[in-house]
């Protein structure tokens, strides 16, 4: 959302909004003019008929019906727009490259704009996290004549949100199994994605890498379309982010820049620079005993897999402890054997050792049920219970474990929810 408001204030448009506090995000706003409420009145809306008339509204589906704000738009007719709705107008006037995928968009994204700064080009870019280096979950593109109408940004396939786009290019890192609250199966999902390229241009490209068994569907239909991302890997320089599945994000990154310039290698030297995202195995810092801390937004079992590997690799002869919260109700259940298996990974196959598992400690914290009812059928008590987990009921107390980590361990804290307050109280 704020992205969005960062955006057409750029363009000269007036702004206002409300947030339930104020934070960083919220200052950086008001810092650019835009007026921000930090309680949901009706009378933030202004007065029917002064002067500064407001001609739209754009919300956040977290906001429940009977948000006073809401309810004043629906009263007085305004145009009101989903957040994916309004992001689809933005994108229809612009080339847009259109991040998806069911892992991996956010650091892709980013790492795509941080890519066009090595260049000429000066895209507009909307990402789902905070950067770091920019400060911001926004990074302003430059005029028109320096790229000005490229837009990169995540497309959501929740809801099939993402069908509100006008994608010149899309980009697809993976396409697994997720959010099956909403989407039948596989197939449906598959669908979906083939029904984001089915609104591509003529000379649409689809990054992608066209070995994926469950893009199959979408490589059959458009074959010609293919651009193979892992033919990129080659370029990817050495970075600070860790990971293969960081390599390979990289990679899609340099393909989409290649779309628009001849030569990548300032886009390449850019990557090397990159330093990651907020809640994207982001490095935390250490605890007073020298314990490394990790945060990660994984809660998906392919997404946990890859951050547990890339931290197990980075720190061989280190302990890895995870904290987990699970996210939602609907996922545990659906997914829950994968997690188990997830959870359950060994260290090496190949080895003597084979029957440790990859994660040396592992702790369970309450599920975060979001926009869900509780669901007495699942818990993480019951997850822990076919892991050899420890539940931990709170914050505070997964945070004592923390503190007593010493210098033989990588802390990780991980999960979609706000799990990372328990690094907020360490350090």
């Amino acid at each position: 959302m704020s992205a969005i408001a960062r955006m057409l204030r750029g363009q000269g448009v007036e702004i206002s909004g409300s947030d339930m506090s104020e934070s960083d995000v919220t200052r950086g706003l008001q810092n650019i003019g835009v007026v921000v409420n930090f309680e949901q009145l009706a009378e933030n809306l202004g007065d029917e008929d002064g002067e500064n008339l407001i001609d739209c509204i754009v919300y956040t589906t977290a906001i429940g019906d009977d948000n006073p704000e809401f309810l004043e738009a629906k009263k007085r007719g305004l145009p009101i727009y989903k957040y994916a709705e309004m992001l689809g107008q933005l994108s229809a006037g612009m080339n847009t490259v259109a991040v998806s995928g069911t892992h991996g968009k956010t650091t892709t994204t980013a790492m795509i704009s941080k890519s066009f700064s090595g260049t000429e080009l000066e895209p507009h870019t909307i990402v789902g996290s905070l950067l770091p280096e920019f400060k911001s979950n926004y990074i302003k593109g430059g005029s028109l004549e320096r790229g000005g109408n490229i837009l990169i940004t995540e497309a959501c396939e929740y809801k099939r949100s993402f069908l509100n786009l006008s994608p010149s290019h899309v980009v697809i890192t993976n396409l697994d199994e997720d959010h099956l609250d909403y989407y039948r199966d596989l197939s449906d999902i598959q669908d979906a994605f083939i029904s984001l390229c089915e609104k591509l241009p003529e000379d649409g490209k689809i990054i992608c890498d066209p070995s994926l068994p469950n893009l199959e569907p979408i490589v059959e239909k458009f074959g010609d379309k293919i651009i193979d991302y892992k033919k990129f890997l080659e370029d990817v320089p050495e970075m600070k982010v860790i990971g293969e599945h960081n390599r390979l994000n990289a990679a899609a990154a340099l393909a989409a820049v290649s779309l628009f310039v001849n030569e990548i290698s300032g886009a390449k030297n850019s990557l090397r620079e990159f330093k990651g995202t907020w809640r994207r195995l982001e490095n935390r810092g250490k605890n007073e005993n020298g314990a490394v801390l990790y945060d990660d937004y994984a809660h998906h079992p392919d997404e946990i897999f890859a951050g547990i590997s890339a931290l197990s690799e980075a720190f061989p002869d280190k302990k890895l402890c995870i904290f987990f919260q699970p996210h939602l109700y609907s996922r545990t259940k659906i997914l829950f054997d994968d997690f188990v298996k997830v959870f359950n990974t060994e260290k090496n196959l190949n080895s003597e050792n084979s029957s440790e598992k990859i994660v040396d400690e592992l702790y369970f914290l309450p599920i975060y049920a979001a926009r869900e009812p509780v669901d007495p059928e699942i818990s993480s008590e019951i997850l822990a219970e076919k892991t050899d987990a420890t539940f931990v009921e709170n914050f505070e107390k997964a945070a004592e474990i923390v503190r007593e980590k010493n210098s033989d361990s990588v802390v990780v804290t991980m999960g979609a929810g706000d799990v990372y307050h328990i690094l907020d109280l360490v350090v």
